[in-house]
């Protein structure tokens, strides 16, 4: 079952691994662009290389055909040594000579390849040049050459092998001739009988010399045969602009899969809601789409046919049939850090359940000049003033539409934000089943930056972190969910809200993602650099 489990996910992975990447696609374009325009550049400053061939096989020179009885041909050359020869300086010589056109033999050498198919006496020769009736002149002039040196250098091994067995007969004819006048001289017929005796062995040793001498000047000299002269080749030999753009455009391609890859294992932030749902501990609980235009806070209700309602309603179906809030009960929104995607959730979910039915109370408790009342269309009366504490002052009624309204308890500026959301009438007035309400939604300051919320999440029933995609950090997320649990609240799930705009082509290489400027980023209902306590309060951030 378990290896069942693997292979099934591994579809999945893959699909996650393509995702990242893409994010990245600013690389794999500008990677492709630029491969694309090396293999033009190339095909541009290179210019058409044409290859003429020319084929040779080598013939066995035996210089001492008495030495090599016995001996086969293909033993008595060695290829690997004639291929040596063939691009020697002494052949690109030989090869310049008869080119006559001044071009020097390094530059001669250099784009001279020669070849030995195995278990073969062949050479072959190619040649690269510029133009195909160039690589045929060079390619034959080198195989010349070739011969050429070889046969020379066979005629003088076998002039200086006969040279030195002529050195050698000379005196062998002066001591016969001499033995001649002896034998005419001579009346003894014995000493005449004794210098005939040495003559006959001299003339033997002498006609051995004069048959060697002969067999040497009768070989055959000849240094090989040219099986294939080198024509000029009908087409270049060099990759066209084709094959060239092609090979550039997978080079380049291969590039930017690479960078992508190193740039998404580098980056810190979340690359998919999976990876949100690892670090968070937590299901994500939906994806808003991007926000259009500016638009009111309270999308539910009055624009009720847009995508992010929608989302909204079904967000919070889920989490009204979530078992931590079955019966009614108290829930946290709250972001990683400063974003207006916690407000604007919270808002919207309470708009959602006053759709389903539910009496809701939405509690701004940023404990600071209140900020939603703003920015929602409240309903005239059902206000309910009690100046005794920020926990029983006034509710204000929200309209949703014709679908109906909730509560909301604006933020207010109390001198110890601590003691306000840690008394017992917070409490109570979290614990909504025992009061008038079905829910009680609670948005704070970020968690991370502000303490609202970590004093909130471990008196509600449950918490929904609210982030954005394409900005939330991974080690935030494993922080918020250390904080949250270590309080002892749990965490329902996240909602990913993809913000407002869309990403332009500038980020796109950082993944879409928005860069912020230095400084805070104002929530919606918080106007200024507020801090979480003024200047008579004390501060409650980390």
């Amino acid at each position: 079952m378990n290896v069942f489990n693997e292979l099934a996910g591994e579809p999945d992975q893959i699909r996650d691994q393509l995702r990242r990447l893409f994010r990245y696609r600013a690389f794999l374009v500008l990677s492709l662009f630029l491969g694309l325009l090396g293999g033009a550049a190339v095909s541009v400053l290179g210019g058409a290389t044409y290859t003429a061939t020319g084929e040779v096989v080598v013939h066995a020179i035996r210089t001492a055909p008495f030495e090599a009885s016995g001996v086969s041909a293909d033993k008595q050359i060695s290829m690997g040594t004639e291929r040596q020869i063939a691009q020697s300086a002494s052949v690109a010589a030989g090869a310049a000579k008869a080119l006559d056109d001044g071009t020097a033999l390094a530059t001669l050498q250099r784009d001279l390849r020669v070849s030995n198919p195995p278990e073969t006496q062949t050479l072959i020769f190619e040649y690269s040049a510029d133009s195909a009736d160039r690589a045929a002149v060079l390619v034959n002039a080198f195989v010349g050459a070739y011969l050429d040196y070889r046969q020379a250098a066979a005629t003088q091994r076998i002039n200086t092998t006969v040279g030195r067995l002529g050195t050698e007969l000379k005196p062998l004819l002066k001591q016969r001739d001499s033995l001649d006048r002896r034998i005419a001289g001579e009346s003894d017929a014995s000493e005449r009988s004794t210098y005939q005796s040495e003559r006959r062995n001299l003339v033997v040793e002498i006609a051995d010399l004069q048959g060697r001498i002969s067999s040497l000047k009768s070989l055959d000299t000849t240094p090989g045969d040219v099986v294939s002269r080198g024509d000029p080749p009908a087409l270049q030999s060099s990759p066209g602009l084709g094959m060239l753009l092609l090979t550039g455009a997978v080079a380049g391609l291969t590039l930017g899969i690479l960078a992508a890859w190193v740039r998404s294992v580098l980056e810190p932030r979340v690359r998919s809601a999976a990876d949100v749902q690892n670090h968070l501990r937590a299901p994500v609980l939906g994806v808003l789409p991007r926000r259009k235009g500016g638009g009111q806070i309270l999308e539910v209700g009055r624009s009720s046919q847009g995508n992010r309602a929608e989302a909204y309603r079904t967000i919070a179906f889920r989490l009204v049939h979530d078992q931590h809030l079955a019966g009614g009960g108290s829930l946290l929104i709250v972001s990683p850090r400063e974003s207006a995607g916690a407000v604007s959730a919270a808002v919207n979910l309470a708009g959602a359940f006053a759709e389903i039915g539910n009496n809701i109370l939405l509690v701004e408790a940023n404990l600071g000049p209140p900020g939603l009342v703003l920015q929602l269309p409240l309903s005239p009366g059902h206000r309910r003033p009690v100046p005794d504490s920020w926990t029983e002052g006034e509710r204000l009624a929200v309209d949703v539409g014709v679908d109906g309204r909730f509560d909301l308890l604006p933020g207010q500026q109390v001198p110890n934000p601590a003691r306000a959301l840690t008394s017992p009438r917070f409490a109570q007035l979290l614990d909504a089943p025992s009061g008038p309400y079905d829910h009680v939604v609670v948005v704070t300051g970020p968690l991370l930056t502000h303490a609202e919320g970590l004093a909130v999440a471990k008196q509600a029933a449950g918490v929904v972190v609210v982030c954005d995609p394409n900005e939330v950090r991974r080690d935030d997320l494993d922080r918020v969910w250390e904080l949250i649990t270590g309080a002892g609240g749990h965490i329902l799930g996240a909602v990913l809200d993809k913000g407002g705009r869309a990403p332009s082509l500038r980020r796109l290489g950082d993944g879409g993602r928005t860069h912020r400027k230095r400084g805070r980023v104002r929530q919606p209902g918080r106007p200024g650099a507020r801090a979480l306590a003024s200047a008579d309060a004390p501060s409650l951030r980390e």
